[in-house]
């Protein structure tokens, strides 16, 4: 964002990335400090990096970062920062523990909420399959053909693997990230996808929300997330930049209640935004 800003000196801190490199960022005496929870607390604990500077911190993605484990760390790291300076959370939902954040560490804080324009609104066709747990997979191996570039979510990592390593084997290029697999690896294969080198990626949910590829067109969900949330998030990867997207959910019969209550989930925010989702 601040690519063409003049003299902006920026440093990048995250986990996979050799320390070297950070160090040599860090001496550069970086106006702006962008980093994950746990990298950015390492060097802290290293003495690389001292907070009581700041003047402006930002949590992007709040709900998602405080759900995944981070309040500790996400503490320790407020409380390092001066008591004045201002605190800016971005979240497409919100949660507990945001609100224990905000009332915690913000002062006066005013919410600004952003509402999509009728325009602007993501244009996502939602399909269900119903099929059987056994029969996913066959069900799936119907839908890539159709489309360029595709995403498909599971909700653990064996899964992601598995279905990697089996749409290979009918002849699909296709590559997986999740949890386990090295932020160097992560960039690669993202980088590759970006550029169109490979038409299929599967992801579990630690990578939905940190996509951002203008023209997937279609994203299926192989399995049902376990939050409503996530679902939102997940679709969110296609219909991009004014762009017509579909969704495809795999249902067996003991997932369709999951499946109502997303749909539920998405109707009531509808109805509070005055719109109605597709059926």
């Amino acid at each position: 964002m601040a690519k063409y800003i003049k003299g902006c000196r920026i440093a990048v801190l995250y986990g996979g990335q050799p320390i070297p490199k950070q160090l040599a960022a860090l001496k550069r005496k970086p106006q702006i400090l962008v980093a994950t929870p746990g990298r950015l607390l390492d060097h802290m604990n290293r003495g690389n990096v001292h907070l009581n500077a700041v003047h402006t911190m930002v949590l992007d993605e709040a709900d998602e970062m405080l759900n995944m484990g981070f309040v500790k760390d996400v503490t320790r790291i407020i409380e390092a920062t001066p008591d004045e300076r201002q605190m800016v959370l971005f979240s497409a939902t919100t949660n507990q523990d945001v609100l224990t954040i905000a009332w915690k560490y913000q002062h006066d804080p005013i919410e600004v909420t952003v509402e999509a324009t009728k325009q602007d609104r993501p244009q996502i066709a939602q399909y269900v399959i119903s099929t059987e747990q056994n029969k996913k997979i066959d069900h799936l191996l119907y839908l890539p053909d159709v489309y360029q570039r595709v995403m498909i979510f599971c909700n653990t990592k064996f899964m992601t693997d598995r279905l990697t390593e089996r749409l290979k084997k009918e002849g699909y290029q296709a590559e997986c990230i999740h949890g386990d697999v090295k932020q160097s690896q992560r960039n690669v294969v993202m980088n590759d996808f970006r550029r169109g080198k490979f038409p299929i990626l599967i992801a579990t949910d630690v990578a939905a929300r940190g996509i951002d590829v203008d023209d997937v067109e279609a994203v299926i969900n192989f399995d049902l997330p376990a939050e409503n949330e996530y679902y939102l998030h997940r679709i969110g990867r296609t219909g991009r930049a004014h762009k017509h997207g579909v969704s495809f959910s795999l249902v067996t019969f003991q997932e369709s209640v999951r499946m109502d209550e997303i749909h539920d989930c998405q109707a009531a925010a509808a109805a509070f935004r005055g719109w109605h989702p597709p059926k």
